[in-house]
């Protein structure tokens, strides 16, 4: 519900702060007081465009800022429009408006810069405006399902679950069907594309790291002739010597020098370590120099090798590319190619069988929601008659109310029905959506009707009614009276009324008044005590003048208000 609203430099405000109350919260106060300024400051929290003029004279900027509250049962969709927008939820929500004097205007959602149409999306779930500033939930035909649901009762709620059920199952074998191919001709089709594959990778017997294998070898035959060279270099160098050079070879200069240390060392023993370490390095040299020599023996060049080798890597690569990004993952392809045609192969069975189950499904999907669709038509018949009395109350007397069903082409979790509301106010006239009724007054009745009827399904937590008592008067001011009464036993409800006999009702009341500083007025607002609240109901009874004729009046009414929710309290 809305817990305080703020409201700066905003037409003739200044700066207001308003908190409200659960129930029936009531703005009274002269033509022209302001009253109207409060419900345009909420509009624009509810993402409705913004007016330069708007902005109080002298000022460059007006701000409205709103705090709700997120009860229970509608936290978790408007938390879940807050995710997906980026934004942090919690109990409470604060909205705010800044509205520029260049026509820009700022919208912020617990503090993080939105688009407007935000605004829109979000205030849907948390305020309906009645009036003739028109934000009203019920005035979008997709709402009207789920209410007439939610009228229903458990049977229908139960049903449609049934329903929701039934569907997931045929949806879901639809799709084990569409696996299984579509008709006998596809699942050759397949059967014939996965064998032309499992063939494929099967003739080529590949086996684990062949490419990598493959690879190294490739690189040997490609160099082998730089290979020769290197090692015949390496060869001579510590073996055979470089014919017709006076250098030695390694191994004969490391054998020359184990000589030289031999001797000394039968000098010195200190240096029988060291003689140690050169002859076991000449060990290794010359073992060395036999690996080389054997390595030379074995390399062979064939150049026909060579391109077989890129040609089987060639293959190996293309088979890759198709299958896998390894042998291993092109391997288990094949593995799965073959578990594929086998049930293909056997799919012709089972597709008979989905295709049974499925005429099945569909035929207990189609008994559920005809039974929906009669239980729905006997709520909305109930719906119909109910509003019609309410409407006449509600000095609507001509008045028709009708719930359209309409048979869907395709079944939904839902079921095969379409609803919409549809009204007409006057008689011989044709009953219209209820977005097409052009009447402030008429909204604001036929939606308290609606919502009268509708309190315990409606989760939209603030219902605002801008003058609902709008041409009407006596008994029918009454009736709307105890109606809004009844409704904020549901609901927070704020109503701006001239009508002492809907204020009688408040649970919270308060007074706007206009207020000459200096040059400037000002509209300002006062929370009302039960004295104060006499005054004001004698000042909406009679004018100006406050006798006790009119203040005994007031008694009267509030007594009867008193009366009337100790008795529908609920």
């Amino acid at each position: 519900m809305l817990l305080q609203l703020k409201v700066v430099n905003y037409a003739l405000i200044e700066d207001l702060t308003l908190n409200f109350n659960p129930g029936l919260n009531i703005l009274s106060g002269e033509t022209g007081a302001g009253k109207s300024i409060i419900i345009g400051a909420i509009n624009l929290l509810l993402g409705e465009r913004a007016a330069i003029d708007q902005i109080r004279q002298g000022h460059d900027t007006a701000y409205v800022e709103g705090m709700f509250s997120c009860e229970s049962d509608l936290k978790s969709q408007v938390e879940n429009v807050l995710i997906e927008a980026g934004i942090s939820g919690g109990d409470e929500i604060i909205i705010s408006r800044e509205v520029f004097r260049t026509g820009r205007s700022v919208a912020r959602v617990n503090g993080r810069a939105v688009p407007v149409s935000f605004l829109k999306e979000i205030g849907q779930f948390i305020v309906d405006l009645h009036g003739q500033h028109q934000h009203q939930s019920l005035l979008h035909s997709d709402q009207h399902l789920e209410l007439l649901d939610s009228f229903g009762g458990d049977e229908i709620i139960s049903i449609r679950e049934n329903v929701a059920g039934l569907y997931r199952k045929w949806q879901s074998q639809k799709k084990e069907l569409a696996a299984l191919g579509a008709n006998s001709a596809e699942r050759e089709r397949n059967i014939d594309i996965s064998t032309f594959q499992l063939k494929e990778i099967r003739e080529a017997e590949l086996y684990p790291d062949e490419d990598l294998e493959l690879a190294r070898r490739e690189k040997i035959l490609a160099n082998a002739e730089k290979i020769f060279k290197l090692t015949a270099q390496a060869y001579a160098d510590i073996y055979a010597g470089e014919e017709g050079s006076p250098v030695e070879a390694l191994i004969d200069r490391l054998n020359r020098t184990t000589t030289f240390l031999t001797e000394a060392a039968g000098i010195d023993q200190s240096l029988s370590p060291l003689l140690d370490m050169l002859e076991t390095a000449a060990a290794q040299l010359e073992e060395a120099s036999h690996e080389l020599r054997d390595y030379q023996s074995k390399l062979e060049f064939e150049p026909n090798e060579l391109v077989t080798i890129q040609d089987r890597l060639n293959q190996i690569n293309s088979l890759k590319r198709k299958y896998g990004g390894t042998i291993e993952e092109t391997l288990a392809f094949a593995d799965n190619l073959e578990e594929e045609i086998e049930r293909l192969q056997n799919s012709e069975a089972l597709a008979e069988q989905v295709e049974k189950e499925i005429a099945e499904q569909e035929i207990l999907l189609s008994e559920e929601s005809n039974r929906l669709s009669r239980l729905r038509r006997e709520a909305a018949d109930r719906l119909e008659g109910l509003l019609e009395e309410c409407l006449e109350e509600l000095a609507l007397a001509n008045a028709r109310f009708e719930v359209k069903l309409a048979e869907k082409a395709v079944c939904s979790p839902k079921g095969m029905d379409q609803v919409e509301f549809l009204f007409s106010a006057n008689r011989g006239e044709d009953v219209k959506p209820l977005a097409k009724i052009i009447s402030g007054g008429e909204v604001s009745r036929v939606m308290l009707a609606i919502k009268t009827i509708l309190a315990r399904q409606d989760l939209v937590p603030t219902l605002i009614f801008d003058e609902v008592d709008s041409g009407v008067g006596g008994a029918t001011v009454q009736k709307v009276a105890e109606k809004l009464a009844h409704l904020a036993q549901h609901h927070q409800v704020m109503c701006v009324t001239h009508s002492a006999q809907i204020a009688s009702m408040a649970d919270c009341h308060f007074r706007l008044y206009k207020e000459t500083t200096g040059e400037r007025t000002l509209t300002r607002a006062v929370g009302l005590e039960e004295a104060k609240i006499r005054e004001e109901l004698a000042r909406m009874l009679d004018g100006a003048s406050i006798d006790q004729v009119s203040l005994k009046h007031v008694d009267h009414l509030m007594e009867r208000a008193r009366s009337f929710k100790e008795k529908t309290t609920t």
